[in-house]
């Protein structure tokens, strides 16, 4: 009988452990949202730029972003010159990113994005 109980017990103990690992605190992420920061190759023609800023529009429109964010670097002490553009998506749950990972747009719209920078930065982050 104790046997059983202390089964229990450790048991019990575990998955509180594991779900304490999985949600810090408690808490349970709200959104995610991912960031790619951009380095433009030299001499990209406008057209190419036209075509990426098109595909990032059409992304607006996409059911499983709640927000999409396309802007210049600004830079007002000098510092930073390594990156030239900003992508911002955010996604109200995991699942909505995961759907999007295998959407059409955003291969085109990656494609586009790797064909015309030097240099790229993702960074994806649970908003808590």
């Amino acid at each position: 009988m104790m046997k059983k109980f202390f089964l229990i017990v450790v048991v019990l103990l575990a998955g509180v452990v594991g779900t304490q690992a999985m949600a810090p605190f408690g808490k349970k992420p709200t959104a995610i949202r991912e960031i790619i920061l951009v380095k433009f190759k030299k001499d990209i023609p406008a057209t190419q730029k036209e075509e990426l800023i098109a595909l990032i529009e059409e992304l607006k429109h996409t059911k499983t972003i709640e927000k999409v964010e396309w802007g210049k670097r600004v830079d007002y002490t000098g510092a930073s010159k390594e990156y030239d553009q900003c992508l911002m998506l955010k996604f109200k749950n995991d699942n909505n990113m995961e759907i999007f990972q295998a959407n059409p747009l955003r291969m085109r719209m990656l494609g586009k994005l790797m064909a015309m920078s030097d240099k790229m930065l993702r960074f994806t982050y649970h908003i808590e």
